[in-house]
């Protein structure tokens, strides 16, 4: 069967938002007392999942909910400057004009996301749900399919981090990892997604176009 329900993440799957991240993560290094991002440090951390990351930097766990709330109230204000993945207006556009159902499920807030879909015309999506469960998408993700009573063999998550995958892998979803956001090829291929996608054009072809 043909997918025919496409549920995408939005940071660095849709939204190119990776140097946004490392910046706003760098300006809060001091305050909450963690160590910054050095230049040499960005292309290998894609190497690394969420949960490595605070090893890595030593973030005090206790403090992560006001880290990830000020970083979204940094993010809205940016969300003037926040560029799509390039391609992926187009991939969106086809998918929507197949009679694909399209939606969005993320840990970003919904001003940013619907603000970042406003100016940049792409009004092709169905729904956008966002949840502040950063670490447990499988929960968020089950919850939606529920809520509209989908059926599972007809969806495929697409999403950029091994975080993506885990949860959809832990639903029985199929699950597409773009190699354009957070996390490498090489890290993302570890946890064996169904698909690996390289350029936004590849999506079009999971659902038979």
């Amino acid at each position: 069967m043909k997918p025919r329900i496409f549920i995408f993440d939005f940071d660095g799957t849709i939204a190119d938002t990776y140097r946004h991240s490392v910046e706003i993560f760098n300006q809060l290094a001091e305050e909450f007392h963690y160590k910054p991002i050095l230049p040499e440090e960005v292309a290998k951390l894609k190497n690394k999942s969420s949960l490595e990351l605070i090893r890595y930097f030593r973030i005090p766990i206790l403090k992560l909910p006001a880290i990830i709330a000020k970083g979204k109230k940094k993010f809205e204000k940016r969300v003037s400057v926040i560029e799509p993945i390039s391609g992926i207006k187009e991939c969106l556009t086809q998918l929507k004009n197949s009679g694909t159902q399209l939606g969005i499920l993320s840990s970003n807030s919904r001003e940013l996301i619907i603000g970042f879909l406003n100016n940049h015309r792409m009004d092709m999506f169905d729904f956008v749900h966002t949840t502040s469960k950063v670490w447990s998408k499988n929960i968020s993700l089950q919850k939606l399919i529920f809520k509209n009573r989908f059926r599972k063999e007809q969806i495929v998550y697409v999403g950029d981090e091994v975080r993506d995958i885990l949860a959809a892998q832990k639903l029985g979803i199929k699950i597409a990892a773009v190699t354009w956001g957070y996390n490498s090829a090489q890290n993302l291929q570890q946890y064996n997604p169904d698909f690996l996608i390289h350029k936004p054009e590849e999506l079009t072809a999971l659902a038979g176009l």
